[in-house]
């Protein structure tokens, strides 16, 4: 049986958020991280940032695979 890690846990939300959200994702992100750190939820507050992060790479990600393709064109 597999257990995901915090960090598989990171990833998979990201995915669905930037899915969910598109551009404006890692912003959305970054606004929820704030709200639990003005409610004291340090932890939350971190996690989000890492969502966020994650959400800012893969979209950098892509940009880079779609420049790659459109060069080879």
């Amino acid at each position: 049986m597999w257990f995901p890690t915090e960090e598989d846990a990171v990833q998979i939300f990201a995915r669905h958020f930037e899915a969910k959200h598109r551009g404006g994702s890692a912003t959305l992100a970054r606004e929820t991280a704030g709200r639990l750190k003005e409610r004291g939820d340090h932890e939350g507050y971190k996690i989000w940032n890492r969502v966020a992060d994650k959400i800012e790479n893969l979209r950098q990600d892509r940009r880079l695979v779609q420049r790659r393709a459109m060069e080879n064109a």
